[in-house]
């Protein structure tokens, strides 16, 4: 059985992303592609892996490595480190965007919003560091690096499919980002900005509320200057050297993201 990416949308690669689009239901996964010689080998994670797609009724081909590299070679999405596994998938599934607001406002918790991210690596990686942080979920535009799944899955070690990623409406205006702020605030939320302006607050000496929704923009753009002028507060990474360049979205998004979970282990606690 040969699918084409006109039965699905994307390609998957490695066992790592494979089992999180399962486990976490992301997506339909049509097909699995996987090394007979591994498990010819009995090897106990592919058995394993296996297993679960019987459990899911997903179909299953065991081939060898020769065919999948030839497979995965006519997809400009795919890569080289697939590691005997590769899956055809259909479309991505996201959470409604008032659900991941409702579940993250009872928990307390954050939400991310990834802003003018351009390049599919530094997305993958920045839900990464948010997920493992502790983020309830990510806030994408309409406009997002889900198309690009495999690059996103692999360089997210999975985290792209196990998070919840709700979009945000479409934003034309100056109107369109302070209604969507507005809506953020009337839901309960503290909105803060990830910028150096002059009213910027340190992180080391920010106090956030909760449930809280972190805006993240990408490098070259950065978050939306609409979404800056509406927020509750503006947060700044402190430097300790004469750097004058920003970091990465990535190193942001870790930094900022884990001190949110620090302080959210700490209310949790007390």
């Amino acid at each position: 059985m040969i699918l084409s990416e006109k039965d699905g949308v994307c390609i998957l690669e490695g066992m790592i992303s494979v089992s999180a689009a399962v486990k976490y239901k992301s997506r339909k996964v049509h097909l699995c592609y996987i090394d007979a010689e591994k498990v010819k080998k009995r090897d106990r994670k592919v058995l394993g892996f296996l297993k679960l797609l019987e459990q899911e009724n997903i179909p299953t081909e065991l081939c060898e490595r020769a065919v999948i590299d030839a497979f995965l070679e006519k997809h400009e999405d795919a890569g080289t480190s697939h590691g005997g596994i590769a899956a055809v998938c259909g479309e991505r599934i996201f959470t409604p965007l008032s659900e991941l607001l409702s579940k993250t406002a009872e928990n307390g918790g954050f939400v991310a919003v990834l802003d003018g991210v351009e390049d599919p690596f530094n997305f993958g990686y920045s839900v990464r560091n948010l997920y493992a942080a502790g983020a309830c979920g990510i806030i994408v535009p309409q406009r997002n690096w889900m198309s690009a799944a495999g690059v996103c899955a692999r360089s997210s070690a999975g985290a792209t499919e196990m998070c919840h990623i709700a979009t945000m409406p479409e934003m034309k205006d100056a109107k369109d980002h302070a209604d969507f702020m507005k809506m953020l605030k009337k839901a309960g939320f503290f909105t803060v900005c990830a910028a150096k302006t002059a009213e910027c607050t340190e992180l080391f000496d920010f106090e956030p509320c909760f449930p809280a929704v972190l805006f993240v923009g990408g490098e070259k753009r950065g978050i939306s200057p609409d979404f800056v002028a509406n927020c509750d507060d503006i947060v700044s990474i402190p430097y300790f050297s004469d750097a004058k360049f920003s970091l990465p979205t990535a190193s942001t998004c870790a930094i900022i993201g884990f001190e949110f979970g620090k302080r959210l282990s700490k209310d949790k606690k007390v």
